[in-house]
């Protein structure tokens, strides 16, 4: 068992390593001639050199990352904070949260120095980062204490199932799950969002006019549009689109608003509109009720299993230590399941790029593509095998052919 769990560990490492290798080494591959006039040769240069920066911290980021993990093992450092935290309570859900708690901060504590050093460095040189050093701390604040009670929550009442209603425990966890990722695709706009942004309705205007006219004509009733304070943070573009019903939002970066025309931005709220009339964020919840009974099922049975506690120096099954094997277990399946997912994701945004040129719009999404991937520093030139295994948008060579 433990040589299962640490060829795991390096296979995902492995794979990690040789999907970014790929993409970086492809950066010097001719750009396509559809946007070639996304950078200029100044741009371009600087594009490189912030490649090459992210590329060496993430790769630093895994080595230690890995080598850290498979370290814990080797020295027997999970039964060491099991005996610390296991003496704090007698409850095993307590005992299991606190263990996971002190896991998941020593995690923190690593990798903190890497996204403050992104943050204020390297973005900060490249022109993207705009946030401060209290919104920075606030933020990290606010995400650990969201993710204690959110995270911790959950865990429990699945922790309880699996204690207390023997047989029903995975129909009950499942049902848990399935509501669970209902309402955050209710309240993501509505409440978490806000917890970190400022979200205002788009003001009346050219842009308002010309959005009501699109969804008029798509025959589409536009729930929701709001303006995200995105600019507070980082200087990059972006839009989404969530929930669904009577809980449907589109939500537009200040960012995008600043730096693209007005039909370009109509342009990317027809494709967002897409998303919406092709049922995209239901379709994904579908996948994601599938994908949530199939790992509780997985992690149920790693939870009963002996031999996985006995053979990393525990002398009984260790709820929390069996829930870090799962996850690591995990990571190479999910791999192989991202796979067609991603596929389906890029089908997604080819479908509602349609939309935005069957609304006339076809030229302003190709010109706003190119704006986005500009002001984004995008890969023009991400590896065909790193494409396909991975990315959930197609590169925007791929999308602005497809328009054309």
């Amino acid at each position: 068992m433990f040589v299962l769990i640490i060829a795991a560990i390096l296979l995902v490492f492995t794979i990690d390593i040789t999907l970014s290798t790929l993409n970086y080494k492809n950066r010097n591959q001719p750009i396509p001639e559809n946007v070639k006039d996304v950078y200029d040769e100044e741009d371009y240069k600087k594009w490189h050199l912030y490649t090459m920066e992210v590329f060496k911290l993430n790769l630093i980021s895994k080595i230690i990352n890995t080598g850290v993990l498979i370290l814990f093992f080797v020295v027997g450092v999970f039964p060491r904070i099991a005996a610390f935290t296991d003496n704090l309570s007698e409850n095993n859900i307590i005992q299991t949260l606190l263990f996971l708690g002190v896991y998941a901060l020593i995690s923190y504590m690593i990798g903190i120095g890497f996204s403050i050093y992104r943050t204020f460095n390297i973005e900060e040189r490249y022109g993207f980062n705009k946030t401060t050093l209290k919104t920075f701390i606030l933020d990290q604040i606010k995400g650990l204490v969201l993710g204690a009670i959110i995270g911790g929550g959950l865990l429990a009442l699945l922790l309880y199932f699996y204690e207390f209603t023997g047989k029903m425990a995975l129909l009950y966890a499942w049902i848990a799950m399935a509501v669970f990722t209902l309402l955050i695709n209710i309240l993501y706009t509505k409440v978490f969002i806000k917890l970190f942004n400022k979200i205002t309705p788009l003001e009346e205007g050219e842009l308002y006019d010309k959005a009501t006219q699109l969804s008029k004509s798509l025959g589409y009733e536009i729930k929701s549009i709001g303006v995200m304070d995105a600019s507070k943070r980082s200087s990059r573009l972006n839009a989404f689109f969530s929930g669904f019903g009577k809980f449907k939002s589109i939500i537009l970066y200040d960012t995008l608003l600043e730096k693209c025309t007005t039909d370009e931005i109509i342009s990317v709220l027809a494709h967002e509109i897409g998303h919406s009339i092709h049922k995209d964020v239901f379709r994904n919840f579908v996948i994601a009720l599938v994908q949530t009974g199939i790992f509780l099922a997985i992690l149920f049975q790693i939870l009963s299993s002996n031999a996985l506690s006995l053979a990393f120096g525990f002398t009984q099954v260790h709820t929390g230590f069996s829930i870090i094997l799962f996850g690591i277990l995990l990571e190479p399946i999910s791999i192989l399941i991202n796979m067609p997912l991603s596929y389906l994701s890029r089908k997604a945004e080819y479908r509602a790029d349609a939309v935005a040129k069957k609304a006339g719009y076809k030229d302003a999404m190709v010109s706003a593509l190119k704006v986005l991937s500009r002001e984004n520093f995008s890969n023009l030139t991400p590896h065909p095998l790193v494409v396909k295994l991975t990315y959930s948008h197609p590169p925007t060579s791929d999308r602005i052919k497809n328009l054309q």
